[in-house]
């Protein structure tokens, strides 16, 4: 029998949605973006600012290449890792990335396993280099911001600290994770906000911060 989760009291959201989410701001290099998504020749619209809150984030969710590039760089910040290939195989079959987000960004709204499942079918990324560390941020991003979205962002740093301070010990740090894990972390989130009336992605941002860690990338 799984032992029940524990949410520590340190990763009890305090702060209003509004400042310690919503307006979370990430510093972007918004020039690289810009140059390599018009050098690939690539849909959509590149960030054009150097910082990007999730609000920013939120406002594409009517193009899915606008969102993906604004999703993958908040996700990034400074540290380009490995968007250029994510981008170079983007444009190799850029028809086959419309359809895929399309339909994963869809199925985000009400089945995450299904959606998590579309984009690493087989345990094998759809999108070359567009991994759950990443996809799942397009998937939560897709929700447009509303509290109720069942799709979250699922990292090595919350892994982390539910496995280590939670005690889904296992849970594997850095994933890939299967569809069901994924389905069973957004639930069990849900599931801690309901019980303290906030929105699932507030307990995802503390569990990332975690205790005690630096906030990463963050601006004023």
């Amino acid at each position: 029998m799984t032992p029940e989760l524990q949410l520590p009291e340190w990763a009890l959201p305090s702060e209003p949605r509004e400042s310690a989410l919503v307006d979370q701001a990430i510093r972007i290099p918004a020039a690289w973006w810009r140059d390599k998504v018009a050098g690939y020749g690539l849909p959509g619209t590149a960030p054009d600012q150097p910082r990007l809150t999730r609000a920013d984030v939120w406002r594409h969710t009517d193009d899915v290449f606008t969102l993906l590039w604004h999703a993958l760089a908040w996700g990034a910040g400074r540290f380009l890792r490995q968007n250029a290939k994510r981008l170079e195989t983007i444009a190799a079959d850029v028809p086959h990335a419309r359809s895929v987000l399309t339909e994963a960004a869809g199925l985000s709204r009400t089945d995450p396993a299904a959606a998590y499942t579309l984009l690493r079918p087989n345990g094998r990324n759809a999108i070359k280099h567009l991994g759950p560390s990443f996809f799942t941020k397009f998937l939560y991003f897709a929700g447009g911001g509303a509290e109720d979205h069942p799709c979250l962002i699922l990292d090595r740093r919350v892994a982390t600290s539910l496995r280590t301070e939670c005690g889904w010990t296992g849970l594997a740090r850095t994933g890939p994770w299967s569809p069901d894990t994924y389905a069973r972390y957004c639930a069990q989130l849900r599931d801690w906000a309901s019980r303290h009336a906030r929105a699932a992605d507030e307990v995802e941002l503390t569990l990332f911060n975690g205790a005690g860690r630096p906030r990463l990338d963050l601006v004023a």
